[in-house]
């Protein structure tokens, strides 16, 4: 691989990723509760409030998590570019980064809004577990 472009292609992709998921689902949001496309979690689609809510956040959280993973996936990519030599081992650390921060991402996005969505409908979330 040509040494400068291995400084773009690495862990900060996901970072990329998230930022356009989230700006995708910022921007053109999902008008009705689908089993498609959104934030699809059994908080979010009690209503059409709880879903726009979900929505929404989830999306700015995205936008956050992805800009925060693209500043330390660049650093990290960098770093290993520069001070790991084996081409397997520098593989082997982009790989787990990637995959890695794809789920953390993905785990921390859906926490951190069914933690907004209990806090801003506990009326709604207590009524549909009973």
């Amino acid at each position: 691989m040509n040494y400068y472009l291995s400084f773009f292609i690495g862990p900060q992709l996901i970072g990329v990723l998230f930022i356009v998921i989230g700006l995708l689902q910022r921007y053109l949001p999902p008008k009705k509760i689908n089993r498609w496309y959104g934030y699809r979690t059994q908080n979010a689609r009690i209503d059409q409030e709880t879903w726009d809510a979900g929505n929404r956040y989830s999306a700015i959280y995205m936008i956050r998590l992805g800009l925060l993973y693209y500043i330390i996936g660049f650093v990290i990519n960098a770093v290993t570019v520069l001070y790991v030599t084996d081409y397997d081992k520098q593989t082997m650390i982009k790989y787990v980064l990637l995959f890695g921060g794809a789920m953390g991402i993905g785990i921390l996005s859906t926490m951190a809004t069914e933690k907004y969505l209990a806090n801003k409908f506990k009326n709604k979330i207590k009524k549909r577990r009973k």
